[in-house]
């Protein structure tokens, strides 16, 4: 083929593929607005079920997709689904942008200029969000810590030890008082009855005894009451501070005999 005849074709080519182009565009435009209304419908159906996530997916899908000429009417449905949602900024954003793209004569400008108005009052009456647990804590951890004061130490249990060995001493003493007593006085009403009565009365080896037994058991009944009283004293004394006990604790103790029988004195200095 020669030179001449070649470009003629070349001519033919372009010009066919040109009118394939014009022709196939509306195609393609009628294909993006049809993918459009489809996801428009499911924002829907996903609305009016309350999944305002599914719509506002399908929503933003379609005004991506859809002309220029319809992308408001589209951001009045985004704008409804954020404030279901609670998220008032956003509602007012969407509705910004709406009036930005909507023709300057649209029927509804007044109503949406009024609707944003009323949505930033709600805003700005919001209380403002309240802080969490953890921020609380952590703010009133440090004055609680700085303001509370240490517990006093428990006080020392007092000691009564010397209380309880005084009483065991003092209870022995009155056991064996008693004893001591008894066969002196067993002693003394068979003497009484026996060798008192004859003419050259009880001898000293017989009186000896029941003059040892009577003082052992006066000896041990003062020992039992000085028991008693002490323990007694160690016991009600265990819990007071150390300064403020009686220095005589150990009373002095003093014992004799008459021709009437033993004696036995006891002594506390305060």
């Amino acid at each position: 083929m020669t030179r001449r005849s070649a470009a003629p074709l070349r001519m033919l080519v372009a010009f066919c593929f040109s009118i394939a182009v014009v022709n196939a565009a509306p195609g393609f435009a009628q294909t993006s607005d049809e993918d459009a209304r489809r996801h428009f419908e499911a924002g829907e159906a996903y609305f009016k079920t309350s999944d305002y996530d599914g719509a506002l997916r399908e929503f933003n899908q379609a005004y991506q997709l859809a002309e220029p000429a319809k992308r408001p009417a589209i951001l009045l449905s985004i704008a409804s689904v954020y404030e279901r949602m609670g998220n008032l900024p956003k509602t007012v954003e969407t509705l910004e942008k709406w009036l930005a793209e909507a023709p300057a004569d649209h029927r509804e400008r007044a109503t949406v200029e009024l609707r944003i108005q009323n949505l930033k009052k709600r805003i700005a009456e919001q209380p403002p969000p309240a802080a969490s647990s953890s921020t609380a804590a952590a703010a009133v951890s440090p004055t609680a810590t700085t303001s509370s004061t240490p517990p006093p130490p428990p006080a020392p249990e007092p000691n009564r030890m010397p209380a309880y060995l005084s009483w065991g001493i003092g209870g022995a003493a009155a056991v064996g008082a008693a004893v001591t007593g008894l066969l002196a006085k067993s002693k003394y009403d068979d003497a009484e009855s026996g060798c008192a009565k004859t003419p050259e009365g009880c001898s000293d080896s017989e009186v000896s005894p029941i003059k040892s037994m009577a003082l052992v058991s006066t000896i041990l009944t003062g020992v039992a009451v000085v028991g008693g009283g002490l323990g007694t004293y160690l016991y009600l004394s265990a819990g007071e501070p150390q300064q403020e006990r009686a220095t005589g604790v150990v009373p002095r103790l003093s014992a004799g005999m008459t021709h009437r029988g033993g004696g036995f004195e006891a002594t506390w200095r305060f």
